[in-house]
């Protein structure tokens, strides 16, 4: 047993799996694997901060999953009283859509570089004009992406490897999982051509940290709001959350009752793989940008 098989054995289990079942993590990657745990057998028995971290961390609840809380179950402010204390975070939340503009934010954000990077770039697929430092800057993020690249991938596999869950027979959820992994991906892919096209070599660097921040704004949105609120990500993960199988035998069912949702699975079938493709070609992409870039930027 080597590294290779376990890739190839990871890379067909991911391309395999299905978004709204989530990874079997009942089932062994190779059969040279420790036995996984039952998730009958979890101690359910753990800390409030333990849970707000799981929920923080299952990418299949962001924005859209926030704020639905907050219209059915949020507005009765039991986090509040409970806590004898008011927050405004959690007030507006429900009234402005706080978690809603924080989605929209980021887009609105992403549309204007990108549009700006088109009205303005005029040198071609490969210009050949840049100065010495900025092709070496270049080559430096380009270093990066392709380092980080790995860890996105572990981070994204780890975030689905958890012993519970939100269940996945929402569409809602499903907008939230796809936010969470296209929007990710977008932002590296786009950031290297912004790099690659931006012509001054302050603005370069600048960009490189600007994207990283539009890619974490709405994890640091649920985090700061968390902080202030934890018993709201308590009553989620007591309330919503439920383990592999419980979501396995969810899924099944409304698949069964609703044929909207067994077309949306249907539906979104292909685009999930291209975008577990295209986590798995992210780092031959970022290595061929340290050439490309270095020779044509």
């Amino acid at each position: 047993m080597s590294n290779a098989d376990f890739l190839q054995a990871h890379v067909k289990r991911q391309l395999g799996g299905d978004t709204f079942m989530g990874p079997n993590t009942e089932r062994k990657v190779l059969p040279e694997c420790f036995t996984p745990k039952n998730n009958d057998e979890e101690n359910d028995d753990i800390s409030p901060e333990e849970k707000t971290e799981l929920v923080l961390q299952d990418p299949k609840f962001g924005m859209f999953s926030l704020f639905a809380y907050h219209i059915y179950s949020g507005n009765h402010s039991f986090a509040m009283k409970r806590r004898n204390t008011v927050f405004c975070s959690h007030i507006f939340s429900l009234i402005f859509a706080l978690p809603i503009l924080v989605f929209l934010t980021q887009w609105i954000m992403y549309i204007s570089i990108v549009r700006h990077q088109m009205r303005t770039y005029d040198g071609g697929i490969c210009p050949n004009s840049a100065k010495t430092e900025e092709r070496l800057l270049m080559v430096a993020v380009s270093l990066f992406y392709f380092i980080k690249s790995f860890f996105l991938w572990d981070n994204i596999v780890d975030r689905t490897h958890r012993k519970r869950m939100i269940p996945a027979t929402s569409y809602i959820v499903m907008i939230d999982t796809f936010q969470e992994f296209g929007f990710n991906i977008l932002v590296y892919l786009t950031n290297l051509w912004v790099i690659f096209a931006e012509k001054d070599f302050l603005n370069m660097f600048f960009n490189t940290i600007a994207m990283e921040f539009l890619m974490e704004m709405d994890n640091l949105f649920e985090r700061e709001y968390f902080e202030y609120l934890p018993g709201v990500a308590v009553d989620i993960y007591d309330k919503y959350f439920v383990s592999y199988r419980d979501n396995l035998i969810l899924v099944n069912q409304k698949s069964h009752d609703s044929f909207s949702f067994r077309c949306c699975r249907r539906i979104t079938w292909l685009p999930f793989k291209f975008l577990i493709l295209l986590f798995l070609i992210l780092p031959v992409i970022c290595f061929a940008m340290i050439f490309f870039g270095a020779v044509c930027k």
